[in-house]
């Protein structure tokens, strides 16, 4: 799992993703995003366009996220989640939890 950040503006973190989020990686993904919401980047676009595959413990790290994230008062947002990802949060409705978009412009305007 590769994992990369860009600032897109003082309060929005780009967050990109480019592998399979599973138990091996998920610890990784949920200790970065815990890093940056430490450092009051509140507002976090998770980019899932180059993740093929999320296990149970991949959108574990993504949820403890979002809660710490809401707790602070952030929000952490989706984006370019792929056909395998969309249907693993239909079926768990986490896609009624969490802001998911097409594109990472669109999940930064939802975050503004």
């Amino acid at each position: 799992m590769d994992i990369s950040q860009q600032s897109l503006e003082t309060d929005i973190t780009l967050v990109r993703l480019n592998g399979r989020l599973d138990a091996r990686t998920s610890p990784h993904v949920r200790a970065e995003l815990q890093k940056l919401l430490e450092k009051g980047r509140l507002k976090i676009i998770v980019d899932l366009e180059q993740v093929p595959f999320i296990d149970s413990s991949g959108l574990a790290a993504l949820v403890s996220g979002l809660r710490v994230a809401r707790e602070k008062g952030g929000n952490i947002a989706l984006s370019g989640a792929q056909s395998q990802a969309q249907i693993v949060f239909r079926l768990t409705m986490l896609d009624r939890v969490f802001t998911i978009q097409p594109t990472f412009e669109e999940a930064r305007q939802s975050l503004s």
